[in-house]
């Protein structure tokens, strides 16, 4: 059911469209992932649009655009400091920059919009306003002016059976006209297969500068400016990708020529320009579904589309993340909490909550690089080069860190065994001291009040002025209950106090710290 929308705001202005030819859009969400699967989606100016979001994930989501020039995050997470009526509002802001948005959907839920582009070309964020969300869940619509179409464009008709694009110079046109719509289009005889069309016209660039043109056609085609080749796709093939060239040219009329033959078959044809000031703009009367967002041939990524789903049992991932160095040990937990353990510092690295890791980067291609974490409220409690422990002449100083691309003589690692729970628990030797370091989780860290318990435990001779450095960094204060180190994760362990930018606690058989999260309300339920 299309649910329609009305907005207007300072020169932005959209109404319910209930006409045809609308240009559609789909949007879903990425499966644990925290994203969208586009980031960028563009329309021309004025298009008639009509947009379906689809939730495909576990969690709720909205889609929520706003005005240039917002800080979509900031105004997502001002809702938390009266998140009592956020929750009321279904976590839509009460913010007047907002032009356009659907709800709130629960997990597998779908909407579908339609609306009129803005009036104004410009980059319009939007994002996903639950809590949480929008740092990551967050992209732009482009809406782009249109630039000039052809002028004085003819076509000249040949026949005959061909694999791959002839000479037409050295064939004789079957017919000859001109086209007075000026857009191309193969519908000018009643031919279905076994012909070609080459289009002739000017084209005008307003301005010195590179030039993008596209095709897509069933079957082979070519652009040439200025009697020079821009961009090819010949031979027998379907229309599913658009291919892209890119020219420099002068302010001025160019002389624009399209060649195209049809062996069997659906026969199409796409092509399209874009350029300084303007957005992708067709030059045809089909126009490619792919066309809003340029070439349809663009190479997917890589990086993304694998994402570990954490069932009833940890996932452990051993690779390069990005925050703890190149010795790495993911843990993704039931209740959507998740640790990166550093073999390298022997320490806690990361900890964050929500999706675990996306291994595409390090499965495809063996991709190289560090993976960041997919979730959200992602805290690096020590820092990525802290050491755990250490001896101090007093606690004024320096905390040691771990030297760029090396290891500390003092500390030896000793690998991690799992419990039956299949649980990991770390070990490592610290100056004859065998220390272990476990984790446990109680509770659903999305929904509020999931608590992740670390018991780090030292057998041994314990040093004097031994101490272990919980974490670190200016933005550490104390709070009721414990301490907060950044982005609402607080920890609470016995004794533990704060000199500077540390929080220290001194070395002792057993050390058991627990990190929580600000709870997040959950939305109410919409109706069926």
């Amino acid at each position: 059911m299309i649910r329609p929308t009305l907005f207007a705001l300072a020169g932005l202005v959209a109404v319910p469209v209930f006409a045809a030819e609308t240009q559609t859009i789909y949007i879903k969400t990425l499966q644990a992932q925290m994203r969208y699967d586009q980031s960028e989606i563009s329309v021309p100016v004025g298009a008639k649009v009509k947009l379906v979001f689809e939730n495909t994930d576990d969690l709720p989501h909205n889609l929520v655009f706003f005005k240039e020039g917002t800080d979509v995050v900031a105004v997502s997470n001002k809702q938390m400091e009266k998140p009592e009526e956020a929750l009321k509002r279904n976590w839509l802001p009460d913010e007047p920059r907002i032009w356009l948005h659907t709800k709130l959907l629960n997990p597998k839920e779908k909407e579908e919009l339609e609306f009129t582009a803005p009036d104004k070309g410009g980059s319009y964020p939007f994002v996903c306003t639950f809590p949480g969300h929008a740092l990551t869940m967050q992209g732009r619509l482009n809406v782009q002016a249109e630039g000039t179409k052809l002028t004085g464009l003819r076509f000249a008709l040949y026949l005959g059976s061909w694999e791959q694009l002839p000479d037409f110079k050295a064939l004789k046109p079957h017919r000859e006209g001109e086209i007075a719509s000026n857009l191309v289009e193969i519908k000018l005889d009643d031919y279905k297969n076994q012909f070609g069309v080459v289009y002739e016209g000017k084209i005008n660039a307003a301005k010195e500068g590179e030039y993008s043109f596209y095709v897509a056609s069933d079957d082979g085609s070519r652009v040439l400016i200025d009697g020079k080749k821009v961009v090819e796709h010949d031979k027998i093939h379907p229309s599913s990708d658009i291919k892209e060239g890119k020219v420099k040219l002068k302010a001025g009329e160019h002389q624009f020529r399209l060649e195209y033959f049809q062996a069997a078959g659906n026969a199409d044809l796409y092509a399209g320009w874009k350029g300084p000031g303007f957005g992708i703009t067709p030059l045809s009367k089909w126009v490619h579904p792919k066309s809003a967002g340029g070439a349809g041939a663009k190479k997917p990524q890589d990086t993304t589309g694998m994402p570990l789903v954490v069932g009833t049992e940890p996932v452990i991932y051993r690779n390069f993340i990005a925050g703890a160095g190149n010795r790495g040990i993911g843990v993704g937990y039931p209740g959507g909490m998740n640790i990166t353990w550093s073999a390298e510092t022997m320490n806690l690295a990361l900890v964050w909550r929500g999706a675990f890791m996306d291994a595409a980067r390090h499965w495809i291609n063996r991709g190289g690089g560090h993976q960041p974490p997919l979730g959200f409220d992602v805290v690096s409690p020590s820092g990525e080069t802290a050491l755990p422990v250490a001896v101090l002449a007093s606690t004024q100083a320096a905390w040691p860190q771990l030297p760029a691309g090396q290891r500390s003589a003092d500390f030896q690692w000793k690998g991690y065994r799992l419990d039956a729970r299949r649980f990991p628990t770390f070990g490592y030797e610290w100056s004859g001291v065998k220390v272990s370091d476990g984790f446990g989780v109680e509770g659903d860290a999305i929904k509020g009040g999931g608590k992740l318990v670390r018991t780090v435990r030292m057998e041994g001779r314990l040093p004097e002025n031994g101490y272990f450095r919980v974490a670190g960094g200016k933005q550490l204060r104390q709070v009721e209950g414990g301490f907060e180190i950044e982005k609402g994760v607080r920890v609470a362990v016995e004794g533990a106090q704060l000199v500077g930018e540390s929080l220290l606690v001194s070395v002792r058989p057993e050390i058991k710290l627990t990190y929580t999260w600000a709870a997040a309300p959950m939305p109410a339920q919409s109706a069926k």
